[in-house]
């Protein structure tokens, strides 16, 4: 059997992507507002906007275009825009979950396949429109396993519920490189008001 191929698309992108690459805008702008009133001129805090406005779509353009979610007989794999891939036998699969909130984030929830040995594959509604997120329960429920639908959850829960996702694990120097820079940017967007409070 031809597994099913689902990728996003830009054109159904719905608010939570609209207000996650807007964060992503003004995140932008106050490093290069901060960054001019102390370190760079003004000029160069415009160029330097102009330059993380063009990575960051350039990043949205490549997620949308190379992440994929295929669905076989046997299989169900996730395919991110690096190329890596997270494959789940469905036999294996003891639960699927929809949760249309994310408590503590951006608007928007998250698909969850959860397997018996507490590996899982994510698909987050900023990416994937509600329509495709449909369409892929769809191919991937059967008689064992049956959609499970929350109105929201928090992080903590689902820590509690289903452990450390198993891609941290495989991961930890990536995933607390990220962590220690979004403080740096954190550190020198409230470095000028820090400077005048002192």
């Amino acid at each position: 059997m031809t597994p099913l191929e689902f990728r996003p698309r830009l054109d159904l992108a719905g608010l939570p992507f609209w207000v996650l690459a807007g964060s992503y805008g003004v995140l932008a702008a106050a490093l290069c507002c901060s960054l001019a009133t102390w370190a760079i001129s003004w000029v160069a805090a415009a160029v330097l906007f102009s330059v993380l406005v063009l990575v960051i779509a350039a990043v949205f353009a490549r997620t949308f275009r190379r992440t994929r979610i295929l669905v076989g007989s046997e299989t169900v794999a996730y395919i991110n825009a690096s190329r890596r891939s997270a494959v789940l036998n469905r036999s294996q699969l003891v639960r699927m979950i929809a949760i249309d909130r994310l408590r503590g984030s951006l608007p928007g929830g998250v698909l969850m396949l959860v397997a018996a040995d507490g590996s899982r594959l994510g698909a987050a509604h900023w990416l994937w429109g509600q329509g495709v997120l449909d369409q892929v329960v769809a191919a991937v429920a059967d008689d064992r396993v049956a959609l499970e639908r929350r109105p929201s959850a928090g992080q903590l829960e689902l820590l509690r519920e289903f452990g450390v996702d198993p891609a941290f694990k495989q991961r930890p120097v990536i995933y607390t490189a990220v962590l220690v820079g979004a403080v740096a940017v954190g550190v020198l967007i409230a470095w000028p008001i820090v400077t005048t409070l002192l």
